[in-house]
């Protein structure tokens, strides 16, 4: 598992201090407005009731 987890990690890693120019607020607006469009995406799916 760890040999799949740190190349990606470090894949991160440089993509965030390639990326360091860019405003925290907009990462945090960005996965705001994602998680967003999931939970709308699972009521709209689920119709808001649990599976069963």
């Amino acid at each position: 598992m760890h040999t799949h987890l740190l190349p990606l990690l470090a894949v991160a890693e440089e993509a965030g201090s390639e990326a360091s120019h860019i405003s925290a607020w907009w990462y945090g607006g960005f996965a705001l407005f994602v998680l967003a469009l999931l939970l709308l995406v699972t009521v709209i799916m689920g119709k808001g009731r649990p599976h069963s």
